[in-house]
């Protein structure tokens, strides 16, 4: 089996979990912002707009079109402001949280 052909077996396989999940009609920005939010270090469970926005796998998106997505997702209710803090600050709801305990359990 080629390289390639695992990928796009991996491709596969992402996409059906993002079914799953129902996050597959967020768009390629919105869903890299909630995989960096998962991935991230957690202080007290919050992150800050510069933190996500310099993460690798946002390489590349412009700070506009970074700024549109945030306000989808969070719009979408997979973020929420922090009460408290700073605009800019942000915390994964639980929308998210319970439906990925849910896919392992599936798993």
């Amino acid at each position: 089996m080629t390289t390639f052909v695992t990928v796009a077996q991996l491709k596969e396989l992402l996409l059906g979990m993002e079914r799953e999940l129902g996050v597959s009609d967020l768009g390629h920005v919105q869903k890299d912002i909630l995989y960096v939010v998962s991935i991230l270090p957690k202080s007290n469970g919050a992150f800050e707009t510069d933190e996500i926005r310099k993460h690798h796998l946002l390489q590349g998106v412009s700070r506009s079109s970074f700024f549109r997505a945030m306000k989808d997702v969070v719009n979408a209710g997979y973020l929420n402001h922090c009460e408290g803090t700073k605009r800019s600050s942000y915390k994964l709801t639980a929308k998210l949280k319970i439906k990925s305990k849910r896919l392992l359990f599936i798993s």
